[in-house]
């Protein structure tokens, strides 16, 4: 069962068309003599016209193609008719319409029959390649032969009494009489599959830049075909970059050749980040890299940069030495000569209105649009490429073309590309058409889901370059109506708003908060570049337009926010301590700081007090910790009473941003016993003192009453006694 939905999806996804069984009833009144069939099983055809789809007369239509029967029931022999239409289809929605119909049935009305042949059986869960060759004396347009244009074909097959299916395609009468080129633009993204990595690493570079990797194949593919602008991803040069000496020769040679390139190029976001996402989530300002980490080493002989106390993240260019070598700066790692150095180009489908104005102020002032994201009023025809939307410069990508050449390029077999050849073909064909004498300069854009995954680039882009009808131009020709004085002049259009989804955003949102909040956090560093840039490098890749539809971005959004949240919330933190007495009035409270980073930081302690009973002396005290390890400073505090106090720690940075959140420390303040200890013993010495102080002037008193009692007596022992 999950073999027959994937090939009813593959077939969907191509134009091919399944019929269901017809009732045998039914079978009969459209097929007269059909014999009828109780079981009618279900095929996949996928045919296709040769020669891109462009037929001449006097030349045989040649079919090939296959049937699949992915059921258990084997499809019987039977007979294969083809049909095409006579009247050229002169609009793009019954082009559409036609390749791709809601549903079939045995009683569709398909145009003239050219052919009828036998069909092979098909067994059970088997594929049957076929071939059908349309005489070139049986293609008859009657009236309309002289009319050039897009043909309708369709192969019916019809076996056991039902029809087994059709499958709808078309091609490109091309009698001589044709209209105007119809120019057109490709735009190719050159960049790697997702990761969270902000730099490839250096293994996976030389496998992209090797002969046959990922990377030399993109470039191989449109080397100096000035039909195709490349958007080049920033990440991809600041990654050969920085490895300096280490650089892998293949890498060294790959972006040589890419300077040599003669294409039209663009700077994409780095890691072609989601440019419409981060608009919607409010981001502030268009991101981009803010440093990049930078070893030295690889670069002997440039100067070796002195950190300041307060990086800004942004380096600055450093001076040449007498070598002249210098260490890479951030412009230098992702410096390019771009022919086009100020286009935006969001995801397709994902812009609204204000997300221009943002683009704009981030120095963007080109926007590629997908055509299902403007508007352009009742216009009946295709317009050119270029467009003013209100103030804005806009090249606008047909989503059409984009489709089927997207189509084209992924083919997995020759005869899904044919396919896919033939409806790009025919596409440009009908917009040729719309008006014949008016030349229109178009634009399609390849996908950036399957990086370097496109088997067909350039099988594709060969084959679009020997249609009559068409004729490539360069991007700067797409948008040189915007050129002053130019002939043609773009058209008015105005936005469809095409929002993202609201979880994505608000997964954006997340991420953008996260990495905000370690932005601050890493004011405690020395050099705050070593989280901001690795921070800022991991979100950008994040970003990237090449998870869209990857079920592993949910998981690498997780680790990201989670590694933010360890930099904020357990990286530095306040040690917890056992509560502490005071004994004395000044006595200094310890607080002891834990860094798990592994670079120095300089935090500042402040101490908070809710009641009198203790003083803060100092409102902020500077520690540096060193890194991985733990360090004790000390606050000094005033103890005014007794009693119980539950003191507030916080650490904060040199730019006072709040670092942890705050601890709490409880003090029990007894500093009173010193006062009371001090009172005694001042009392007794008081005492001492008084004491010696009495003592000694009783002695003295007593000895100065003996002086004085002395000469008295001796007056009395001498006087003279009366006889």
């Amino acid at each position: 069962m999950r073999l027959v939905t994937s090939l009813f999806a593959m077939a969907l996804a191509i134009g091919a068309v399944i019929a269901p069984g017809v009732e045998p009833g039914a079978a009969v009144a459209a097929m007269p003599g059909a014999v009828q069939s109780t079981e009618a099983a279900t095929a996949v055809l996928t045919f296709a016209p040769a020669a891109n789809g462009a037929l001449t007369p006097g030349q045989d239509l040649v079919i090939a193609g296959t049937v699949a029967n992915p059921t258990t029931t084997a499809i019987p022999a039977g007979t294969a008719t083809i049909v095409l239409n006579r009247a050229a289809i002169r609009s793009r929605a019954e082009l559409s319409s036609w390749l791709a119909p809601s549903s079939t049935s045995s009683r569709d009305s398909l145009g003239t029959e050219v052919l009828s042949a036998a069909t092979p059986a098909v067994p059970a869960g088997s594929t049957v390649p076929m071939q059908f060759t349309v005489p070139a004396a049986s293609i008859n347009f009657g009236t309309r032969a002289s009319a050039w244009g897009t043909r309708t074909l369709a192969i019916r097959i019809a076996g056991g009494g039902s029809e087994i299916g059709q499958a709808h395609s078309s091609i490109v009468w091309n009698p001589g009489t044709g209209v105007q080129q119809t120019r057109l633009g490709l735009v190719m993204p050159l960049t790697v599959p997702p990761s969270a990595n902000g730099l490839i690493p250096s293994d996976l570079l030389a496998s992209y830049t090797a002969d046959g990797g990922l990377l030399s194949r993109q470039l191989d593919a449109v080397f100096d075909q000035p039909g195709i602008a490349i958007g080049i991803d920033p990440r991809v040069l600041a990654s050969i970059r920085i490895l300096g000496e280490s650089t892998p020769p293949s890498a060294t040679a790959w972006l040589l050749r890419l300077k040599a390139a003669s294409n039209d190029s663009f700077a994409l976001g780095y890691a072609d980040s989601d440019l419409a996402a981060t608009s919607q989530a409010k981001a502030t300002r268009l991101l981009t890299p803010t440093s990049f980490p930078i070893d030295p080493t690889l670069f002997p002989g440039a100067p070796r940069a002195t950190p300041s106390g307060q990086s800004t993240g942004t380096p600055t260019p450093t001076p040449t030495d007498a070598t002249g070598t210098v260490l890479p700066d951030l412009a230098s790692l992702q410096a390019f000569n771009y022919t086009l150095p100020a286009i935006a180009w969001p995801a397709s489908g994902s812009v609204v209105e204000r997300d221009l104005d943002s683009f704009e102020a981030g120095g963007l002032t080109t926007t590629i649009l997908s055509s299902d994201n403007v508007s352009y009023g009742n216009l009946s025809y295709t317009p050119s490429s270029a467009a003013l939307v209100g103030r804005h410069k806009a090249l606008v990508s047909d989503d059409g073309l984009s489709r089927y050449l997207n189509t084209a390029v992924e083919a997995p077999t020759p005869v899904l590309w044919e396919k896919a050849m033939a409806q790009l073909s025919s596409a440009i064909a009908v917009v040729s058409l719309e008006r014949p004498a008016a030349a229109r300069t178009l634009l399609a854009t390849l996908g950036r889901s399957r990086p370097g995954a496109d088997p067909r680039l350039a099988q594709t882009l060969a084959a679009l370059a020997t249609l009559p009808w068409a004729a490539s131009a360069s991007l700067s020709e797409v948008s040189a109506a915007f050129i002053t004085g130019s002939a043609a002049l773009p058209a008015t259009a105005t936005v469809t708003a095409k929002p993202e989804s609201a979880d994505r955003i608000a997964t954006v949102t997340t991420l953008l908060a996260a990495e905000t909040a370690a932005a601050s956090f890493s004011s405690v560093l020395t050099d705050p570049s070593q989280i901001t840039g690795e921070r800022r490098l991991t979100l950008l890749a994040l970003l990237a337009n090449s998870w869209s539809g990857d079920d592993t971005w949910a998981a690498e959004t997780k680790k990201y926010l989670a590694k933010s949240d360890r930099y904020v919330t357990k990286s530095v933190t306040i040690a917890r301590s056992s509560a502490t007495v005071f004994t004395s009035r000044n006595s200094p409270l310890p607080i002891t700081v834990t860094n798990k980073l592994p670079w120095p930081i300089s935090v500042y302690v402040t101490v908070r007090s809710p009641s009198n009973i203790i003083t803060i002396d100092k409102d902020r005290v500077e520690l540096v910790v060193e890194a991985q390890s733990q360090a004790k400073t000390t606050v000094p505090v005033t103890s005014n009473a007794n009693g119980p106090v539950t003191l507030t720690v916080v650490l904060s940075s040199a730019t006072n941003v709040q670092i942890t959140a705050p601890t709490t420390i409880d003090v029990d303040v007894q500093a009173q016993w010193e006062t009371a200890f001090t009172a005694v013993v001042a009392v007794l010495v008081l005492g001492v003192f008084g004491f010696g102080i009495y003592r000694t002037i009783a002695k003295r008193r007593r000895a100065g009453r003996a002086t004085d009692a002395a000469p008295l007596g001796d007056s009395i022992d001498d006087a003279p006694t009366a006889r």
